[in-house]
């Protein structure tokens, strides 16, 4: 066989194998969460027209400070009585409560001054007693679960 043949076989060779290396794998094990957010507001007509609006997750119940993440909402998201969000890149964890909540520009006191409109579970008040949400399932994100759609129910409220 003539150098020439040599070289070319070689060649289609050695290419076929590099294509083959440089094959996408798609099962790679995921790295982070994503959590898929459903927001119904049941009276959006009500959005109020001063104050900040968020949507809030925390690995901690109650709050021992910041939300793990929060994402600041606008009357003008809402579609149909629905807003709906993306959190991703979420830490392969456990959360302890999704909400929406509206910061009242009147009220300076951190203790009374944020209004939870709704919650991914839980409850403010448990058999008569005030809980304060302390009540809602925890959810985790891992690699063989790491993606979740949870869904809010809100009622606007700024008494």
């Amino acid at each position: 066989m003539n150098t020439f043949k040599k070289i070319s076989l070689f060649s289609v060779i050695f290419s076929m194998l590099f294509l083959v290396s440089c094959e996408d794998d798609s099962s790679d094990p995921a790295t982070s969460g994503t959590l898929n957010i459903t927001i119904n507001v049941t009276n959006p007509e009500a959005w109020p027209s001063e104050g900040t609006v968020f949507c809030s997750l925390d690995k901690s119940w109650p709050p021992s400070g910041a939300p793990y993440k929060s994402v600041v909402l606008q009357s003008s998201q809402v579609q149909n009585g629905q807003i709906s969000l993306v959190f991703d890149n979420l830490d392969f964890d456990t959360y302890k409560l999704l909400s929406i909540s509206w910061l009242d520009p009147n009220d300076q006191n951190p203790a009374t001054n944020q209004s939870v409109w709704g919650t991914h579970s839980g409850s403010a008040f448990e058999n008569g007693q005030f809980v304060f949400y302390a009540n809602a399932t925890p959810f985790s994100f891992d690699a063989n679960s790491s993606e979740l759609s949870l869904v809010i129910n809100a009622t606007i409220s700024t008494n």
